[in-house]
C-alpha cells in the first residue's frame, strides 16, 4: 500500500491548519494509501478518523527521518506553507524535506497548497527547484497558481482546486438557513495584523451592531495570536459582546449559519462564513482573503480603508451570501482533487 508522510502546520492551535488537518485525512481516507501527518505535539490528538493514518513528531529528528525513508511520497498538506512574508524560514522547512525526498528517490505532491507572497528571490527559485520535480501540483486558488508560473512552473503542470478546509466544512454542512431565521447577531474575528487599533476595530464593530440592535460573537481561532487583540477590542466596545475561543469546525458553523452578518478577520473565518452561507464581509489582513473573496464573490475591506468608510458600506448594501452555483463549484473542486491523487498514486504504484 502506498506511503505517505503529510506535511502541514498542524498541531500549533490554529483553527485553519487543524481544519485543513482534518479535511486532508478525510480525503485521504478515500485513497487506498497508508498516510503519516507531522504534527507538533502528537499526544493532543485523542485519536485519528482513519486507521491507516498516523501521527509523527515533527520536533524529532529521528522520527521524522525514518517516516521520510518509509514513506513512497512526501505530500505538501495545505495551507500557505511557502511564503516569506511572516517568516522566510517556514518556506526553508517546507521546501527542504520535499528536495531531501528526490534525493531519496521519493515522489513529492502539492495538495490544496497555498504558495506565495514570495518576495526573496532565492526562495522563487527553490520554489521552482521543488515544484517542478513534483509528480503532483494542486494549488487552493488562482494567485498560487500565478505565482508559480512566475517561478518558471509550466501552466499544464498545475492543477487550481480550493483550500481543504473550505471543502471539509462543506461536506459536512447542513442545508443554509433562510434569511427570516437569522438572529440579529454579528459573529465577528478581529486581527491586529489587518492595521486597525484596537479601537478603531471596536468602532467599526459598533457601528454594524448600532443598525440593527445587534448582539456580537467575537471568535479567537488562533489564540496565541489573536486573544490579546481581541480582548482588547472587546473591553472598548459598546456592543454587548461574548468571547468565543477555539470553536469547533461545526460550532463554528452553527454559528455563523444563524448569524445576521460575519465579519472575517482571519481567513478560515472567512471559509466557515462560506461554508455556512452567511452573509460575510471581511478584513483582507493577506492577499489569499481578498483571493477568496474574489472566487467566491463577498466585500473584503483593505487595510487602506478607514473604519468609518468600511461600516457605511456595509450599513447602506445589502450583503448576500454566497450563491449556490459557487459553492456547487468549490465541492466540485475536492471530487476533482481526489480523482488527480488516485491516479497519480496508481500510475505510481499499478
Amino acid at each position: 500500500m502506498t506511503r505517505i508522510l503529510v506535511l502541514g502546520y498542524y498541531g500549533f492551535g490554529n483553527f485553519g491548519d487543524e481544519l485543513i488537518l482534518s479535511g486532508v485525512q478525510d480525503e485521504l481516507t478515500s485513497i487506498e494509501c497508508e498516510a503519516v501527518f507531522a504534527v507538533n505535539e502528537p499526544g493532543q490528538y485523542a485519536s485519528l478518523v482513519c486507521p491507516r493514518h498516523a501521527l509523527v513528531d515533527r520536533h524529532d529528528p529521528a522520527a521524522m527521518r525514518a517516516a521520510l525513508r518509509a514513506c513512497d511520497h512526501v505530500m505538501l498538506g495545505g495551507g500557505g506553507l511557502i511564503q516569506d512574508v511572516t517568516s522566510w524560514r517556514s518556506s526553508l522547512y517546507y521546501l527542504g524535506i520535499p528536495l531531501l525526498a528526490v534525493l531519496y528517490k521519493k515522489g513529492i505532491i502539492s495538495y490544496a497548497q497555498g504558495v506565495g507572497p514570495v518576495r526573496r528571490l532565492w526562495i522563487r527559485r527553490l520554489v521552482r527547484t521543488v515544484f517542478g520535480r513534483m509528480i503532483l501540483i494542486d494549488v487552493r486558488d488562482d494567485a498560487s497558481r500565478d505565482l508559480l508560473l512566475e517561478c518558471g512552473i509550466r501552466t499544464q503542470d498545475i492543477c487550481v482546486s480550493s483550500d481543504a478546509g473550505l471543502s471539509y466544512l462543506l461536506a459536512r454542512g447542513g442545508e443554509p438557513v433562510a434569511a427570516t431565521r437569522r438572529e440579529p447577531r454579528i459573529v465577528a474575528c478581529v486581527n491586529k495584523r489587518f492595521g486597525w487599533t484596537p479601537e478603531e476595530t471596536a468602532s467599526f464593530l459598533d457601528c454594524l451592531g448600532s443598525q440593527s440592535s445587534a448582539r456580537l460573537d467575537l471568535v479567537v481561532l488562533f489564540p496565541s495570536a489573536d486573544l490579546a487583540f481581541t480582548r482588547a477590542v472587546q473591553d472598548r466596545l459598546l456592543t454587548p459582546s461574548e468571547l468565543i475561543i477555539s470553536p469547533q469546525p461545526l460550532g463554528l458553523l452553527d454559528l455563523c449559519s444563524s448569524a445576521s452578518l460575519t465579519v472575517a478577520g482571519r481567513y478560515h473565518m472567512a471559509v466557515a462564513a462560506v461554508a455556512a452561507r452567511s452573509p460575510v464581509v471581511a478584513l483582507a489582513y493577506d492577499p489569499k482573503v481578498s483571493q477568496l473573496a474574489d472566487c467566491c464573490g463577498f466585500d473584503a475591506f483593505q487595510p487602506g480603508n478607514s473604519p468609518q468608510q468600511a461600516a457605511q458600506r456595509v450599513r447602506t448594501r445589502s450583503i448576500p451570501p454566497v450563491t449556490e452555483e459557487s459553492i456547487e463549484r468549490i465541492g466540485q473542486t475536492r471530487t476533482d482533487r481526489i480523482a488527480r491523487l488516485k491516479t497519480v498514486l496508481e500510475r505510481r504504484n499499478p
